[in-house]
């Protein structure tokens, strides 16, 4: 039997996993352990590993605010350690120098750059990545979440698919519909799965290197807004120039905490305040024919 140092940062990552952890985050910390070296104890860590982790994700074409992404799960880590002085011996708090990140924008994919990342990606014979993007834009899901979407989270309502995600990123279960789009690349890829099997057969570093590999492509390696994440903008974004779904209802989908998340997407509603007009037209008739 191996008996593990409880000191390693490996082991807190394993202890604080235990206790629920969203996905996409452990395995963010999952890549910093490896970084910083499986044999690192968490009361080694400093000023300088921490330096040495930014500039390897530097060097990879992160963006800053993927990059304090990774440096999140790492305090997370440590601050665990920190308030356990008796078991890690921790006396200090290493500082972390946070990325500065861009102004925050909805940034969503328009109907031509969607054209061209077809075009890209099928000529490049890319078209795991294809359908894994495709699904994203179709669902709004956050990249975790459709990583780790099994075969069993599908379901079907009158004849219409959906997807049950269970310990997202809010610790919430929320039921996400599948367009036909979605629905038929879920369908291709859980044939010949097992109701445990993973939907998706790749991995957050591979899809990541697949993105910065097309937004070049697609000469677009300048617009830093340009992640992954837009997909998720893109499909709420979408259901909000419609005018047919209501911002509430965008909120579910998503699974936003606060509806303050979900009204950043308020002004592309195109009825939104248009026709309150009609509220003012009719007191201005009434005071007319008074």
């Amino acid at each position: 039997m191996t008996i593990h140092n409880p000191k390693l940062l490996t082991e807190v990552l394993r202890k604080i996993s235990a206790r629920g952890w969203d996905r996409g985050q452990q395995v963010r910390a999952e890549k910093v352990c490896e970084m910083l070296g499986t044999g690192i104890l968490v009361n080694e860590v400093n000023e300088i590993h921490i330096e040495q982790l930014c500039t390897t994700l530097e060097a990879r074409g992160l963006s800053g605010s993927t990059i304090n992404r990774y440096l999140a799960s790492l305090s997370k880590m440590l601050r665990y350690a920190l308030k356990k002085h008796a078991i890690y011996y921790m006396d200090r708090m290493p500082h972390i120098e946070w990325h500065e990140e861009g102004k925050a924008r909805v940034r969503y994919m328009l109907p031509e750059e969607e054209k061209e990342m077809i075009r890209i990606l099928r000529k490049e014979q890319k078209d795991d990545y294809l359908n894994f993007f495709l699904f994203l834009l179709d669902t709004g899901m956050r990249l975790s979440e459709a990583l780790y979407l099994k075969v069993a989270n599908i379901g079907e309502l009158e004849n219409e698919k959906y997807a049950i995600l269970e310990d997202t990123k809010n610790g919430d279960t929320r039921s996400v519909p599948l367009t036909e789009r979605a629905a038929g690349i879920v369908e291709t890829y859980s044939r010949h799965s097992e109701r445990n099997d993973r939907i998706f057969n790749l991995n957050v570093w591979k899809v990541e290197r697949a993105w910065r590999s097309l937004r070049e492509s697609m000469g677009l390696e300048d617009d830093k807004q340009f992640v992954i994440h837009c997909l998720r903008h893109t499909c709420a974004s979408r259901l909000a120039q419609s005018g047919k779904v209501e911002l509430h209802l965008i909120q579910n989908w998503l699974g936003h905490r606060t509806y303050a998340m979900t009204q950043r997407y308020a002004h592309l509603k195109p009825s939104s305040l248009l026709g309150a007009t009609g509220v003012l037209n009719a007191l201005q008739k009434q005071s007319s024919n008074g």
